[in-house]
């Protein structure tokens, strides 16, 4: 588990972890505003209200890599849709910067966080660049369709790797919701290593983690996973619950399967 010393800065719109500090006063950027409105870097994702950049700071030690999520005004439909799904809306930067505080405190690896700014409706978070690292939907791509035979005990560390990870989140209490494999990271090469949980946007904590909730993480796994074989993906079930699959456990199988489908064809149907 990872301590952290945060700073405020800028009349508390930033809360900055201290590793940090000194890179971002290098870099001049000490107030919300001027991180708010950072235009270097490239931009690797738009999406809604939100922008995400890569961008590099320097200093005399070096560069780093970071990603910088801003969050503008959310637009209605972005209160709307979860509210006509029975969802609540999650909206801004400070539901992710406290999702991955309480991932850290799980034990559960995942992003470094660097800042969270928060000023008005808008709000901003940046975490540290995880390089060297692909998603596990491209590792697994290429484990099957590189003509080549995946080493199968590297296949079952990853598997058993990713059950372990999803029993601790949801043992803490935590849903992803978004728990998709190109929201899961592990680093390149042959040889296997610790898998990180990213874009938490969406997670929650609850005291007690109801079933609708588990199902719905397991069946975005399921449909991302596909390309495994039905053993492979059972095998990750028995590794999730610790002990083998029983009579009692076809219930569980079937929903998972159901809403495994259920979001094929909403994939299918939006062209997503």
């Amino acid at each position: 588990m990872n301590s952290f010393e945060f700073e405020d800065w800028d009349e508390g719109r930033l809360r900055i972890n201290g590793r940090f500090a000194g890179l971002l006063r290098e870099n001049g950027l000490t107030t919300f505003e001027s991180l708010i409105g950072c235009e270097s870097g490239d931009v690797a994702r738009q999406m809604d209200s939100r922008i995400t950049s890569r961008i590099v700071l320097h200093d005399a030690a070096g560069s780093q890599a970071f990603y910088l999520k801003r969050h503008g005004h959310a637009s209605v439909g972005e209160y709307l849709r979860p509210l006509l799904h029975g969802r609540w809306p999650i909206v801004g930067a400070a539901n992710e910067w406290d999702a991955i505080l309480r991932f850290h405190a799980a034990g559960i690896p995942t992003m470094e966080p660097v800042a969270l700014g928060v000023h008005g409706r808008r709000s901003l978070l940046i975490t540290k660049s995880l390089d060297g690292h692909q998603t596990l939907l491209e590792w697994l791509r290429d484990q099957t369709e590189s003509g080549s035979h995946p080493d199968p005990d590297h296949v079952r560390h990853v598997i058993g790797e990713l059950a372990r990870i999803t029993r601790d989140m949801h043992g803490a209490g935590l849903h992803h919701q978004d728990f998709y494999l190109n929201h899961l990271l592990i680093p390149n090469g042959r040889e296997p290593g610790d898998i990180r949980v990213i874009d938490l946007g969406r997670a929650r904590q609850q005291r007690r983690l109801g079933d609708r909730w588990i199902i719905k993480d397991l069946s975005q796994l399921d449909y991302s996973s596909q390309l495994l074989s039905c053993r492979d993906r059972l095998r990750f079930l028995r590794a999730y619950l610790g002990r083998p699959l029983t009579r009692q456990d076809r219930g569980m199988i079937r929903r998972i399967s159901r809403k495994s489908q259920a979001i094929d064809r909403h994939t299918q149907k939006h062209g997503l």
